[in-house]
């Protein structure tokens, strides 16, 4: 139980410095210092917005988390219960049926090489984004469908 218990506490403070990142990055963009990269016209509206979303959206699974697993840390009965839930075989192989883990590792970098390629092209970067709402969508269905068969 130790080990689980590091091993939330490890992942509390990655979660604080990407949110202290994130959050780096996001103000930096919002002051201006970044406007002579963004695209003109439409598109450039538009990934402006995007950006905003994106952070926004991030930041707040990133506040929950942390906000959850601080919880959790705090209370010797849910880290029992959550040890239990991640270490129980039927997650474990619903995770492995679904990919989830190689999930876990695409989506962030895809998610930032696409707020990069949005300075670059217009192309690259609704083509990363259609392939992380694929590679999301995919892998949402597949975890909806083996939760129900097993």
């Amino acid at each position: 139980m130790e080990n689980y218990k590091k091993t939330l506490q490890n992942k509390l403070k990655s979660q604080a410095i990407m949110l202290c990142c994130l959050s780096a990055v996001f103000t930096v963009g919002q002051q201006g210092y970044l406007s002579k990269f963004y695209p003109h016209g439409n598109f450039g509206d538009f990934f402006r917005g995007f950006h905003i979303g994106i952070f926004i959206g991030l930041a707040m699974c990133l506040i929950i988390s942390t906000v959850r697993t601080g919880a959790i840390l705090k209370d010797e009965k849910q880290l029992k219960a959550d040890y239990i839930k991640n270490t129980d075989e039927r997650n474990l192989k619903i995770s492995e049926l679904t990919g989830y883990r190689l999930y876990k590792s695409l989506i962030m970098p895809i998610i930032v090489a696409t707020i990069i390629a949005g300075y670059l092209s217009s192309t690259v970067f609704f083509t990363l984004l259609a392939v992380s709402l694929f590679i999301g969508i995919v892998t949402l269905t597949k975890w909806i469908y083996y939760n129900k068969i097993t």
